[in-house]
């Protein structure tokens, strides 16, 4: 009796063992044979060829869109499985759809270098899942026929050589030889125009010596005072024009460019071809004030404006040339004194 209960024991644990084996095993096929449950952030992946058939190593334009929440990345990776195609060049771009999602587009130029049917193979898509994990997403086959240039022909041969082709040739040494004349007419006549205008040039008479620095100076120091001074007024206009009319004399009277020289270097020249004939502490100081004025953005008096008038008088009237006395005044000066 013994015996028998152990051996019931037995088949009874043996039993619950390959009873749970089953269960497991059919949980295992009941949980494969059920779909898969879907990706929610999974992007919608497409793929077309923007023709059918081609010829062979022509560029098919094949566009992978995939459309996906903007917060979900997606990516197309640089290495991509092609099949019997080669990738010749890739572009990529992105549209807000304006609804919280995102439309990438990649368009893969790619050609085939064999006829026949071929099928571009699913390309697949990258994606971040909530976890930051990377997923997938592929895009279905695209086939193209793809056809040989000489597919046509029963038996492609290369041509014979095509003999030689009369072709007219164009003679251009008459356009050149009209050239030539032409431009040795035009030669002649401006030669002609400019031994003219020399001549003409020659017998012309000498215009009117050029009027005394020291005149020009006064007749615009005059203008410039006929214009008066205002009390509480911007004078500083009227420091740049007597400023520029004394530099403008002193480059004049003393023979050099004066405009665009600084106050430093107009006194350079000043003291190397005025020597002593020039007072030039008085003309740096005056100069040095203008600038202070123009440079500085002070407003001077109308007593100071006028005052800086009446100094650039002095300036002109004491550095003019003094003329010389006539021989019959002289000698009567002399007579007279004697």
């Amino acid at each position: 009796m013994r015996r028998a209960r152990e051996l019931a024991v037995c088949a009874a644990v043996a039993f619950a063992a390959v009873a749970t084996v089953a269960v497991g095993a059919a949980r295992a096929e009941a949980d494969a044979a059920a779909p898969e449950t879907p990706d929610p952030d999974a992007p919608t992946v497409t793929a077309r060829a923007d023709r059918a058939q081609a010829q062979v190593g022509d560029p098919i334009h094949v566009e992978v869109v995939a459309i996906a929440k903007a917060s979900v990345p997606v990516n197309l990776p640089s290495t991509l499985e092609l099949g019997p195609f080669s990738l010749l060049d890739r572009k990529d771009s992105e549209q807000a759809l304006g609804d919280g999602r995102m439309r990438r587009v990649y368009t893969l130029t790619v050609a085939a270098y064999a006829p026949g049917e071929k099928t571009l193979p699913p390309i697949e898509v990258t994606y971040l899942g909530p976890h930051g994990d990377v997923r997938t997403a592929r895009t279905a086959p695209v086939g193209v026929k793809i056809r040989s240039v000489i597919a046509n022909e029963p038996e492609p041969a290369l041509k014979d050589a095509a003999p030689p082709v009369t072709v007219m040739e164009r003679n251009l040494w008459p356009a050149y030889l009209a050239g030539a004349l032409v431009a040795a007419g035009l030669g002649a006549l401006v030669t002609f125009l400019i031994v003219r205008r020399l001549r003409a040039r020659r017998g012309a008479r000498p215009g009117p010596p050029p009027r005394p620095a020291h005149e020009v100076a006064m007749e615009k120091l005059d203008r410039l005072g006929a214009y008066g001074f205002l009390e509480n007024a911007d004078n500083r206009p009227f420091y740049f024009a007597v400023s520029e009319v004394i530099r403008e004399y002193l480059g004049a009277r003393y023979a050099f460019d004066s405009l665009e020289l600084t106050t430093d270097e107009l006194m350079s020249e000043l003291r190397r071809r005025a020597g002593r004939e020039l007072l030039l502490s008085d003309v740096e100081g005056w100069l040095a004030g203008c600038d202070l004025v123009k440079f500085a953005k002070i407003s001077p008096s109308a007593a100071e404006a006028r005052g800086a008038l009446e100094s650039a008088i002095q300036i002109v009237t004491a550095t003019r040339p003094v003329a010389a006395p006539v021989g019959g005044a002289a000698l009567a000066g002399e007579a007279v004194h004697g």
